[in-house]
């Protein structure tokens, strides 16, 4: 068997196991609602990853800033995905947001599961505090990730796995996920196989969620200094209901 790190999880392999036409898609409608009906002209992405979300707003807004903490990721955005001359790229992440840019935003975003991935509560709590502050008057915060209640995270504990192609070459990515009361454990799998199907390299990352069930979010949002908040379904248009969503966005108002 071949060892657990023996090939690198690159912001291209990442990219790979997203269709973002269609998720772009998808999503489109939702996001230009909001920076319409908001009359939204600034914007902040957290976490942006691979940029397309960052890509996407530019069309309709004056000013994007994109960060993550990940160089990698930042540089793959650059060279590859952004094209927009109103996008602005950052290492960083919720910890040094204000030493990055004095502006405030219209629109925070934080997508794909970016403020689970901080791990523990006390991370969730300081990054909700340092989104509100980040925020112009009446602006929003878009958080998206996990329906964490433990009945959906065991019935969606192993995800459908995806096979893509790449150079003549097949990758299979899955994904498990271990419901925890204070974290939650995700494996990500990938197995790499060359032309006759052999296992030619093999993948295998855990990392924690902070498990962030529908109740705690809402005290820990109030906390930070949210009063209006609204969470919808996976699909942004209805209401979010946590036995039978897989996932949700929660809109912070400021």
């Amino acid at each position: 068997m071949k060892s657990n790190n023996n090939f690198k999880y690159t912001p291209e392999l990442y990219d790979l196991q997203v269709n973002w036409s269609a998720r772009l898609s998808k999503e489109k409608g939702f996001f230009i609602k909001l920076v319409k009906n908001r009359n939204i002209k600034s914007v902040l992405d957290v976490g942006c990853g691979t940029g397309h979300h960052a890509q996407l707003l530019s069309e309709f807004v004056k000013d994007v800033v994109a960060v993550d903490p990940s160089e990698e990721m930042i540089e793959y955005a650059r060279k590859n995905v952004i094209s927009s001359d109103n996008v602005k790229l950052f290492i960083g992440n919720f910890e040094n947001i204000e030493s990055l840019t004095i502006k405030k935003f219209d629109l925070i975003i934080c997508l794909g599961n970016t403020l689970a991935l901080l791990g523990n509560r006390r991370n969730v709590k300081n990054a909700l505090k340092n989104t509100k502050r980040m925020l112009m008057k009446r602006g929003l915060a878009v958080f998206q990730f996990l329906n964490f209640e433990p009945e959906m995270i065991e019935y969606n504990r192993f995800y459908t796995p995806k096979i893509f192609k790449k150079d003549d070459e097949k990758y299979i990515f899955m994904k498990h996920f271990e419901y925890g009361k204070i974290k939650t454990r995700v494996d990500f799998l990938i197995m790499q196989l060359d032309q006759n199907d052999s296992l030619k390299n093999f993948f295998n990352n855990s990392s924690f969620f902070c498990t962030l069930r529908k109740n705690i979010f809402l005290k820990m949002a109030c906390n930070a200094g949210f009063k209006n908040i609204e969470l919808l379904g996976p699909d942004g248009k209805e209401e979010f209901n946590k036995n039978k969503h897989i996932s949700l966005y929660a809109l912070l108002f400021s």
